[in-house]
């Protein structure tokens, strides 16, 4: 039965009457502590993740068996983000020279809204959880924490202009914000009720991060903020008028996470940490000089934190990839019908956009062209349009080759004969069959096979001999991952796409999400 709780025009009945008010006094003793609302990433408060248990095996053993290391972190300026075309981040940082000296490439997957960190740990889609989060029930009832990556305490953050001071008294009738999601909440209540300090406490708008509250508070749309101190000191270098209040908490550590069913990689993990950040028994934490330079890029050194933050070389800010070239790289691509993100990503690799490059073996320019191969301009490629003309019409006469293949298997395989040459792409598929694994797709295929063309057993019996394919795999997964992050972050099209563009293969209308690029398998030719 449908019920009728309308009332008079103009006059709200006694029990609505009732409901507000109590709202209205509810909400000024308790300062707004709306629940915590759904947002990107982060595990929220009592609730389950979507996974809690683990739906794949794969550990230390499997993830060597594909060469991908699948990071799960945040975008921001402390855990992962793009500068200057390439991938840094203190976290990033860190767990790349654990993935490098295991001869692996890391795959950062940063969550969509809607997503938990536990669960696409647990679904498979992630390897290690490496976002400075702080270990607690929130997170262990589903995953394992390894040692400590950093300690952390929580500290607020006030505009300079404010009367509040360094005691908690200060707060008495403040608004602390806190990250959205952030476990801390609990801690904060029980603070309150201890002190009897009457301050409010409320959730900054779902996906924002610490360092944009920060900048509400410069900007004076906050009234103070709750965040880790290493976030809030790191601010101070490029926000003059916000200044450090009452530390909240003892240090507590942050940790990498990974699956329950995956010791072997924890096990790894905690013995590349040991060699590199480690507590004393006085309880002074110790770290190694590589942990060192790395922190003090992203929480100490001024100048870089400042470098890391400027607009014009962070395409989240700008908009640009390259910021010299992305014009001219967009015209050229667009001639030939290729997305200009994954050309900016192999020109980062082959050059670091840097137009007077030249390799050992006289490879020059943007796209590093060897002029043998470069027709009329083999006399100028140094001049970037000469080179990205000669280097694009090679990539996109690849490109076409491979039009049978999966859409990302496409670009992988193109990818692959840019850096290694056909020969040995065609050794490394015929010995995918001698092996029965397809020589069509990339991944437990030709990931495998081109890195045994060093195996003395295999490669005299090729065609094309000796070949250290582990740099063509790693040099493949390095620029199909920046792709992944280059089009998050920066649109293909400037103008409103057309009907021809929704259509099209390559258009991506799912927030340029490189996973929904799939067509189905079609056979292809045998290689010769």
């Amino acid at each position: 039965m449908r019920r009728n709780y309308s009332t008079a025009p103009g006059r709200p009945s006694l029990t609505i009457a009732l409901v507000i008010l109590t709202g209205i006094l509810l909400w000024s003793v308790t300062g707004c502590q709306e629940p915590i609302e759904d947002r990107a990433g982060i595990y929220l408060g009592d609730r389950e993740p979507a996974i809690i248990h683990p739906l794949v095996e794969r550990d230390l053993a499997e993830i060597s068996g594909t060469g991908v290391l699948r990071m799960i972190t945040f975008y921001n300026s402390r855990n992962y983000f793009i500068h200057k075309g390439g991938q840094v981040g203190f976290d990033f940082e860190l767990l790349d020279i654990f993935a490098r000296a295991r001869g692996l490439t890391i795959e950062v997957v940063i969550p969509n809204p809607g997503d938990d960190v536990v669960s696409l740990l647990n679904s498979g889609e992630g390897d290690v959880i490496c976002a400075g989060l702080v270990p607690g029930p929130h997170l262990e009832r589903w995953v394992t924490a390894t040692r400590p990556t950093n300690f952390v305490s929580k500290v607020v953050v006030l505009h300079e202009g404010h009367l509040a001071g360094g005691s908690l008294s200060g707060l008495a009738g403040l608004r602390l914000t806190l990250p959205d999601g952030d476990p801390f909440r609990e801690d904060l209540l029980s603070l309150r009720d201890q002190s009897g300090i009457r301050f409010f406490i409320s959730s900054g708008r779902p996906g924002l991060e610490a360092e944009e509250l920060i900048a509400m508070v410069s900007q004076g749309e906050l009234e103070a903020v709750v965040v880790n101190d290493i976030a809030a000191r790191a601010a101070l270098a490029y926000l003059t008028d916000i200044k450090l209040g009452p530390v909240l908490s003892e240090r507590q550590p942050t940790a990498w996470f990974t699956r329950e069913n995956s010791p072997d990689l924890k096990a790894a993990l905690n013995t590349y940490l040991k060699r590199h950040f480690f507590v004393t028994q006085g309880g002074r934490p110790r770290r190694s000089a590589t942990y060192g330079r790395i922190f003090d890029r992203y929480f100490e050194n001024e100048k870089t934190i400042l470098g890391y933050r400027e607009q014009q070389h962070r395409p989240d800010k700008s908009g640009r990839i390259s910021n010299e070239f992305d014009q001219l790289i967009k015209d050229q691509a667009g001639k030939l019908d290729l997305d200009w993100r994954m050309v900016a990503a192999l020109i980062y690799e082959e050059s670091r956009f840097y137009p007077k490059a030249r390799s050992k073996a006289d490879a020059r320019g943007l796209m590093q062209v060897l002029p043998r191969y470069a027709g009329a301009q083999a006399d100028s490629l140094y001049e970037p349009e000469a080179n990205l003309r000669a280097g694009l019409r090679m990539f996109k006469s690849t490109f076409k080759g491979f039009a049978y293949l999966d859409s990302l298997d496409r670009w992988r395989f193109t990818l692959a004969v840019y850096h290694a040459g056909a020969g040995h792409v065609a050794d490394a598929r015929l010995l995918a069959m001698e092996m029965g694994r397809d020589p069509n797709i990339w991944e437990r295929s030709l990931a495998v096979t081109l890195p045994k063309l060093t195996d003395p057993a295999v490669y005299p019996q090729t065609r094309y001999g000796y070949y250290n394919g582990v740099i063509t795999v790693d040099y493949v997964e390095q620029i199909i991952n920046k792709y992944r992050q280059y089009i998050r972050l920066v649109p293909r099209y400037e103008e409103p796409v057309s009907d021809k563009d929704l259509d099209s293969e390559w258009f991506d209308r799912d927030r340029f999400q490189i996973q929904n690029l799939k067509t189905p398998l079609q056979p292809g030719p045998r290689p010769r």
